[in-house]
């Protein structure tokens, strides 16, 4: 599967423990949710033990209202994207396996105030709190990160966040970037670590999708058997080995700690690229589904 380039196409076998990045060749609404559960669905009706993974996602206290009630009336944190990934994502039950809840596909959540902007003063960026989830095997650990840096006018009702708080194993208050840093150092990519670990013991197929524009979501993500991009109405197909060379050498010349996808397509060609029309809202997953052989057979 994903062969290179030059070679032949090869089958899918469930021997194998394969993993694909799908990444947004625009910063919003690129459709890498979308496509990520028409992976899913594909992967299962062909008898694969396949799991999402979202390491990081946020999500706007304003504009997602709906889930974000929904999780913090139990005391958690998770978005839509989460919540899907779970629900098309194949649970395998094993001795010592994580349960398939939302904490597990996406070990780290920001949920952002409006407008999602960096304050000029501190650098912080203007959220209300992080949730970071520890899939530790002795047991799951849950931080809190709250932002006490966030200017009085965008902070929200604290009663929203009491079973969140109560739940918590420890909470943290951040009011320079220092401390953000250090605790994004200490726990964050931990966390993902963790949880991805624990991911690919459980499943044949990960298929892990980045967030926003960034072209790698965490630092330690390698072994790829393929990297897609997705923007409206176009799906690219790139050689792994050869997009993660340049993010290699992107990273080595930018200073960003997040590196935009626009950066890295203009070091590498796709090896493929499948053009989409649009669809209706209930038609995207089952239109893109159809896409997916067409992807695979590179």
């Amino acid at each position: 599967m994903f062969a290179a380039e030059n070679a032949e196409s090869a089958e899918m076998t469930k021997k194998e423990r394969l993993q694909i990045l799908i990444v947004g060749l625009k910063e919003k609404d690129a459709g890498k949710t979308s496509l990520a559960l028409a992976l899913l669905a594909y992967l299962r009706e062909k008898g694969f033990n396949a799991c999402g993974f979202k390491p990081r996602a946020g999500n706007s206290v304003w504009y997602d209202y709906d889930v974000v009630h929904e999780a913090l009336s139990q005391g958690r944190l998770y978005g839509k994207d989460a919540k899907l990934l779970k629900t098309a994502s194949t649970s395998r039950s094993v001795v010592g396996a994580a349960n398939l809840i939302e904490e597990f596909i996406n070990p780290v959540h920001r949920l952002w105030t409006e407008p999602p902007l960096i304050d000029p003063i501190t650098q912080i960026p203007y959220f209300i709190l992080d949730r970071v989830t520890l899939w530790f095997k002795e047991g799951v650990k849950n931080l809190v990160v709250e932002n006490h840096a966030l200017p009085v006018e965008y902070r929200c009702n604290d009663t929203l966040f009491e079973k969140l708080r109560a739940k918590a194993s420890r909470i943290y208050h951040v009011r320079d970037l220092n401390t953000l840093n250090k605790l994004t150092e200490e726990y964050y990519d931990p966390a993902v670590e963790l949880a991805y670990k624990r991911m690919v013991e459980q499943h044949d197929y990960m298929v892990i999708e980045s967030y926003s524009d960034i072209a790698l979501p965490w630092k330690g993500l390698k072994d790829l058997n393929a990297v897609i991009g997705v923007k409206p109405g176009q799906i690219s197909v790139y050689a792994p080995e050869k997009y993660l060379a340049a993010v290699q050498l992107s990273a080595s010349t930018y200073s960003q700690e997040e590196l935009a996808t626009s950066r890295i397509v203009e070091l590498v060609k796709p090896i493929k690229v499948v053009k989409v029309p649009p669809f209706r809202s209930e038609e995207i997953v089952q239109g893109l589904k159809e896409k997916i052989p067409l992807l695979l057979q590179v």
